[in-house]
């Protein structure tokens, strides 16, 4: 019994794995992602605003490590930001 638990739970934890992108695959979408956040450099502030980021905010997400999807992070700030000033 012991031994079809641990079947159970190790093919569950096989398929996980096996859902999950490759550490390179990951890079390079993290990769990706960073050029384009890189992007809205071009942008002016008011285009910026309109958004919801700022600057500082792209050039925060620039500056995450290669295991971070900036694009993600600077989307996770701008909103956590916007959420914490709706309850002001």
């Amino acid at each position: 019994r012991i031994a079809m638990r641990d079947y159970a739970l190790n093919r569950a934890a096989f398929h996980e794995e096996a859902n999950q992108p490759s550490i390179v695959r990951r890079l390079l979408r993290n990769w990706k992602a960073r050029r384009r956040v890189a992007n809205l450099q071009n942008f002016d502030d008011h285009m910026l605003a309109d958004i919801g980021v700022t600057r500082e905010d792209v050039q925060w997400a620039q500056g995450q490590p290669l295991t971070v999807n900036a694009a993600l992070a600077l989307e996770e700030r701008a909103f956590k930001r916007g959420h914490d000033a709706s309850f002001r």
